[in-house]
């Protein structure tokens, strides 16, 4: 059997240190300021986003790598003869996986997962490949599991601001709360590779954190499959994060959980004081 690479791009917001260490290959993507461009997690940071919207009050756009680079990319993967699982941004939200499909036509032994989902939503598909790849299961069986887990990922989070979602456009139905625009913490659900606007909460972040942990996660017929879950958000206190987690541990649902921080494109989006708890449900 062929040595199978594990692969995704950098809104799988996994980090450089846990890819490394489950050994994931990742495809940085790109993010726009003003004029200039620059390479996901490489060239610009979360920090440099917030340095440049704070300046200039424009927000970065994000765009996806081109044809020609995942054709580079996927021929250096297979170069030595190794197969590839790449699972990508969902095809609602970028045009990447369209790049990546059509990159792959002509180099044998890639295989291409739409996660249907963003950030650690696509994540969770990373790290379960990995698991499978690492009990020696083949590419095909990887691919037939993912397809088949990806309708069971549950993938949410709550924004303190939609100044960056309303004029970044990528999720329509934040321009329906109108008025209420900068009162409301709305909760963002991923379905069917779309964002959508879920329950609406009020009031401090640490009270409306704490509250949609708690309607995510003590829901009574609630079952968890892996007994993963991610915690990822964008610049927030380390005390309001580690409240977050502390609340999560406390549920007892899950073996793993894994804080995290988003990388430029989630940050470009949803700007900060983000924060999401994700996971795959049975």
């Amino acid at each position: 059997m062929s040595k199978i690479i594990i692969s995704s791009d950098s809104c799988c917001d996994i980090g450089r240190e846990l890819a490394e260490k489950r050994d994931v290959k990742i495809l940085p993507l790109i993010v726009t300021m003003g004029e200039d461009s620059f390479i996901d997690g490489v060239t610009a940071e979360p920090a440099d986003i917030y340095k440049f919207v704070s300046e200039t009050g424009i927000l970065p756009k994000t765009a996806a790598r081109s044809v020609a680079d995942f054709e580079e990319y996927f021929k250096e993967l297979t170069a030595d003869g190794s197969e590839v699982v790449h699972i990508s941004l969902s095809n609602c939200l970028s045009s990447t996986i369209d790049h990546a499909i059509i990159a792959a036509e002509n180099i044998p032994g890639v295989h291409i997962v739409d996660s249907l989902n963003l950030s650690t939503g696509i994540g969770l598909l990373v790290l379960m490949a990995a698991d499978l790849r690492d009990e020696g299961r083949s590419a095909e069986e990887i691919v037939n599991v993912l397809n088949a887990t990806v309708p069971n990922v549950s993938a949410s989070f709550v924004v303190e601001r939609l100044d960056y979602l309303y004029k970044g456009g990528r999720c329509s139905a934040v321009s329906a709360l109108g008025a209420n625009l900068l009162k409301l913490r709305p909760c963002i659900e991923v379905n069917e590779g779309k964002m959508g606007v879920g329950k609406k909460y009020r009031g401090s972040m640490k009270n409306v954190l704490a509250n949609y942990i708690s309607d995510l996660l003590n829901q009574p017929e609630l079952k968890v499959s892996g007994k993963r879950v991610f915690i990822t958000h964008t610049a927030m206190s380390d005390d309001l994060d580690k409240y977050c987690e502390e609340l999560v541990k406390e549920t007892g649902l899950f073996d793993e959980v894994i804080n995290t921080t988003a990388g430029g494109t989630v940050t470009s989006h949803c700007g900060p004081n983000t924060l999401g708890v994700l996971f795959i449900k049975e």
